[in-house]
């Protein structure tokens, strides 16, 4: 059975599979299903354990992408790779299995993304760049992808919008599960689930488990020009070297209590080590960076006749440990232990003041800091956060109003230098549904950015901080409309189609000097706008999704090295297009396509790198009854690794052609063809009764 369909019957072959998006989870909440007739209400408020797929985007102004993690994913799928799906993003990464990977929403900076496990967010104001690869997929049941406004329950204003990972809201059964995978360039994976319904002194409740090992040795073969353009005698192919990770994360979580009061606790680990290979041209050897991380929940949710609340708190603390004895990524040699903390307290109420308008208020509180093992004073941050909301519904619940007012302020303590900040972030949606198959969307909102330490005053060895940044200060705007068929409809399909713009001021981008360490700067404005597009087809023999996103994005620095450049790491073209067959709900066989233009590493726009067009195919197997399933993927299925592009891209006379190797993040280079085959084995117990 797919992970959705365990809980839901929902998803395309309810059969037997790993259990694995059943592992931390989040508690039952509020729910509010849109009907079928849009004249009907959309205000009861009540819980509902058996509907746990997420927000509706028909019922919602938000521009939202909604992801299940079930059997119509490959079995090697990771959270970049679900992500990649969705319009409007773009996902770069490090090259092969397992590598660093971090996500980018219309055009925005990898840290203008927040990213979120059940709310809580892994990079709070944007305090990072979360490593993708860090986060298994398949301990969580969906994956929410949210391009501009967010809900304001996750009290975020990111200028490029959240990716909230959920683990699950509805009832659990009893299950075990077990997965192993083997595949290309040393790389084999384990993981482990267990769920159970419990009672504690008469209060019902579940506990979760989880465990995923996951280690490759990443020697895969790539092209190397030496770094001579101009040279093709020196040109090659060589082995990926110190590109090895090793991996392991868990989650569990115990909820108890009924309906209406529901408490839960939830603990998430990561132990991972690995190579720091460097650039194509300029490999490394010895350098390393081991990473540890715990996350920490306690939530209380209440729901009552006519209001619904949510209280939590957390701890997130982080380790990162970097090993360059050699000097081979930074300025020298190094060794560095740098240490995150953060402790937050949210609390978020909506009540039922009148059948047309539901007001809601959410207080936050967080301190974060920032301890590296060159300081002698940590560096500290404060902030404290308001929003005031309401869903206010007219015209027969057809036309909806979502306005949010934010007010942030933060307290910074950076090594002996004090300062303050505090800032209205308002936003506002609307929604209208002349009939409930076409939904037209509008968003508008204010965002900020501050710099965070380590871009301040961090030390990467290849990303070095800047103490002159100042905030990021953003205003976007998009609209769409969504079109579907209806929930009882034989085929299930949906077209999307948006417009969105945004202009940021002081942008602060890693921009790459000779000696190719990056160094974050701000420029001074810049604005990005595209036209997005989502296309979905689900019938009980095929699944199809189709996206595509156009961007353009201009450097509005006044220098004239960098005026009206495309920004850095911004492709101008984005496409996905995955599709799937089943038979008997035995046999389903999968392709995927994707593609993305070629885009600038630097301001300048000479560094590119070249187009990618990468196709991949999967196969699955469900015997049933006890058999385990069996997987096997491919990715890169053509085993591509090179590109004929420009020799001289800021020279349009010069009509000489070179052969570069295709990479993505800073000229890190792609794997060729991979294989994974993973078998995957699961046993649930039919409830009492």
């Amino acid at each position: 059975m797919s992970a959705a369909g365990i809980g839901t019957g929902t998803g395309t072959g309810a059969r037997a599979g790993l259990v694995l998006a059943w592992l931390a989870g989040a508690p039952a909440r509020a729910a509010a299903p849109p009907p079928a007739d849009p004249d009907a209400p959309l205000l009861e408020i009540r819980v509902e354990d058996a509907r746990d797929t997420g927000p509706d985007p028909q019922a919602t102004s938000a521009s939202v992408t909604v992801i299940p993690v079930d059997d119509r994913l490959p079995a090697s799928a990771t959270v970049a790779t679900a992500v990649d799906t969705a319009a409007g993003v773009a996902v770069q990464s490090n090259g092969g299995l397992g590598d660093w990977s971090a996500v980018s929403i219309r055009g925005s900076t990898l840290r203008q993304v927040q990213v979120c496990i059940d709310g809580i967010p892994l990079n709070p104001d944007g305090a990072s760049a979360v490593n993708l690869s860090e986060l298994p997929l398949w301990a969580f049941r969906r994956v929410e992808v949210y391009r501009g406004n967010a809900p304001p329950a996750l009290q975020a204003a990111p200028i490029g919008g959240v990716v909230d990972l959920r683990t699950g809201e509805g009832a659990v059964p009893a299950a075990v599960g077990l997965t192993a995978a083997g595949g290309s360039f040393g790389t084999v994976r384990g993981g482990a689930t267990g769920a159970a319904p419990i009672a504690v002194k008469g209060l019902p409740g579940d506990v979760l488990m989880f465990a995923d090992l996951f280690s490759t040795a990443g020697d895969f073969p790539h092209f190397d020009d030496s770094a001579t353009r101009y040279n093709l005698l020196d040109d090659g192919f060589t082995t990926r070297a110190n590109n090895d990770k090793r991996q392991l994360s868990g989650h569990g979580r115990l909820r108890l209590g009924r309906d209406r009061l529901r408490l839960t606790l939830l603990e998430s680990l990561l132990d991972r080590e690995e190579g720091l290979p460097g650039h194509t041209a300029r490999p490394t050897r010895a350098a390393r960076l081991a990473t540890r991380r715990s996350l920490s929940v306690a939530q209380l949710d209440a729901t009552g006749a006519a209001t619904t609340g949510t209280v939590r708190a957390w701890a997130l603390l982080r380790r990162e440990q970097l090993s360059d004895p050699q000097g081979e990524i930074g300025l020298g040699q190094q060794q560095t232990e740098d240490r995150f903390a953060t402790l937050g307290a949210l609390a978020t109420g909506s009540w039922l003041a009148h059948p047309a308008v539901v007001p809601a208020l959410t207080a936050s509180v967080r301190g974060d800091r920032y301890t590296p093992r060159s300081s002698p004073s940590p560096g500290q941050r404060l902030s404290t956060a308001a929003s005031l909301s309401a869903t206010v519904r007219l015209w027969d619940d057809r036309l909806t109003l979502s306005p949010v007012v934010q007010a942030l302020h933060l307290a910074d303590r950076r090594f002996g230098t004090d300062s303050q900040l505090t800032t209205l972030n308002p936003r506002a949606g609307l929604l209208l549904r002349p009939w409930h198959a076409l939904a037209l969307k509008a968003n508008v909102g204010r965002t900020l950015r501050p710099p965070d330490f380590t871009e301040l005053f961090g030390d990467r060895g290849a990303v070095i901080g800047n103490p002159d940044l100042d905030p990021e200060r953003g205003l976007h705007w998009d609209v769409g409309a969504r079109l579907a068929t209806p929930p009882e409809a034989p085929v299930q399909a949906s077209l999307e189609l948006g417009h969105f713009w945004s202009a940021t001021t002081g942008l602060i981008v890693l921009v790459q000097n000779a000696q190719r360490t990056m160094v974050p700067l701000n420029l001074d404005d810049a604005w990005v706008q595209g036209i997005e597009s989502a296309a979905t087809v689900s019938l009980p023999w095929l699944d199809s999704t189709t996206t595509l996103t156009r961007t353009t994005s201009v450097n509005l620095s006044t220098r004239p090295q960098f005026a009206n450049n495309q920004l850095p790491r911004v492709p101008g073209l984005e496409a996905h297009q995955q599709t799937s067959l089943v038979w008997r709900d035995t046999v389903r066989l999968g392709h995927s396509y994707s593609h993305t233009s070629g885009n600038h590493w630097d301001r300048t726009n000479f560094y590119e790198a070249p187009p990618r067009r990468i196709h991949g195919a999967f196969l699955r197997v469900s015997p049933g009854g006890w058999w385990p399933e069996l997987n096997a993927d491919v990715h890169n299925l053509f085993d591509r690794r090179t590109e004929v592009v420009d020799r001289n891209p800021l020279d349009p006379s010069d009509p000489g052609r070179s052969v570069q190797p295709i990479t993505d993040f800073v000229g890190y280079p792609l794997a060729g063809r991979t294989v994974v085959l993973t078998l995957r084995w699961q046993h649930r117990w039919a409830p009492e009764g």
